[in-house]
């Protein structure tokens, strides 16, 4: 059996992070940096949408939803760069999708405030399981058939939207369709960035796309005092939690175990709420471990060398901040993109997630009426 790779683990934190950062130039590969900037492509171009989504349900203003982007982005950055240093392993940083997507319904029945305290409780109680590993028995209590159906639910409209967004712009989003389903057919390894790029480029021939309006001023986050309720405790701290536990940590660090390396779960646990609770007032509804992106960084593809894959979660995390300091650019790029090319590659980028997530829930008979 094939040793795990436990990468500076052994190292303390000072001395782990500055042995990685002076040995990265040689490290360093172009799959590996290919790897790490392809991952934040798919971040945001796929789910950022979401995003927007959410925000104008919420009523919230442009620079409430830049400081929201800046929020995750540079969070889901610092995440990659310093998971990714400390351990020297390809620890790619993120935002939950699905949480998001709830929110999408959450911020429509709740106020700003409220939501906000709702991300600081969903922090605290990350952290708490994260430093006391309490991840494994809490998956364990909850059976994973009813947190997969949970997410189905909340998934689900984002996958149908595609639909209505085909009959209204039938010129811009089946051209969109299949790209996306010919990647996934012939596994390209970012079929929604393709899918994407087509549809931006269809959207402008035809006349639907507009001059973008791109701020390049630097994001100035917005603080949002968080109001705290029973309510919202219960209708969004526990669902962002059990949401982020289950389809962002639990299959993040399979994915990692999967290509020999041996997960950090609980100090990614600590790292991820630590940094959630940090952007909480800014409207960043939280920062975790990467799931759907992060085969692209631990597989041989970045790098065949295991020891040297940590870059491509280095190069990952300065593209994320990078984004995320500019934010405002990159929200007035995507208010120039017609709606239903923001909904159609909402969907799609959920679309495995809505049937990795239908076909668990529905696998356990005993489940199914639940």
């Amino acid at each position: 059996m094939e040793q795990m790779y436990t990468g500076t683990e052994d190292l303390s934190p000072l001395r782990a992070v500055a042995h990685n950062l002076r040995t990265l130039p040689k490290a360093i590969s172009l799959g590996a940096a290919v790897a790490g900037v392809l991952t934040v492509l798919i971040g945001t171009f796929g789910t950022g949408p979401i995003i927007v989504q959410a925000a104008q349900a919420g009523g919230l203003t442009s620079d409430q939803t830049a400081s929201w982007f800046f929020a995750v982005l540079v969070g889901s950055g610092i995440y990659g760069i310093y998971m990714s240093l400390r351990m020297r392993m390809p620890l790619l940083g993120a935002w939950s999708t699905p949480s998001t997507a709830l929110l999408v319904t959450g911020l429509a029945t709740h106020t700003i405030n409220e939501a906000v305290a709702a991300y600081f409780i969903a922090a605290i109680l990350l952290t708490i399981i994260g430093a006391a590993g309490l991840l494994e028995k809490i998956l364990s209590v909850v059976p994973r058939p009813v947190t997969m159906a949970m997410l189905g639910g909340v998934l689900f409209n984002f996958g149908v939207a595609i639909f209505p967004a085909a009959i209204k712009e039938p010129a811009v989003v089946l051209p969109m369709i299949i790209v996306f389903f010919i990647g996934r057919r012939y596994k390209w390894r970012a079929p929604i960035v393709a899918a994407f790029a087509i549809g931006l480029l269809i959207s402008a021939l035809v006349g639907k796309a507009h001059q973008p309006n791109l701020n390049l001023s630097i994001v100035h986050p917005t603080w949002i005092t968080p109001h705290f309720t029973i309510g919202a405790i219960f209708t969004l701290s526990i669902p962002l939690l059990l949401m982020t536990l289950t389809s962002q940590y639990a299959p993040g660090m399979s994915v990692l175990t999967g290509f020999g390396y041996k997960a950090p779960v609980n100090r990614s646990l600590v790292t991820g709420g630590l940094l959630s609770f940090a952007g909480a007032g800014f409207l960043g509804s939280g920062v975790n471990s990467a799931a759907i992106t992060a085969a692209i960084g631990a597989g041989e593809h970045a790098d065949p060398d295991k020891s040297r894959r940590y870059t491509a979660g280095v190069v990952s995390g300065l593209t994320y901040v990078a984004f995320g300091i500019f934010g405002a650019a990159f929200l007035g790029f995507l208010g120039s993109i017609p709606i239903a090319m923001l909904a159609a590659i909402a969907g799609l980028a959920l679309m495995p997630a809505i049937a990795n997530s239908t076909h668990e829930a529905l696998i356990d008979p005993q489940y199914r009426e639940a």
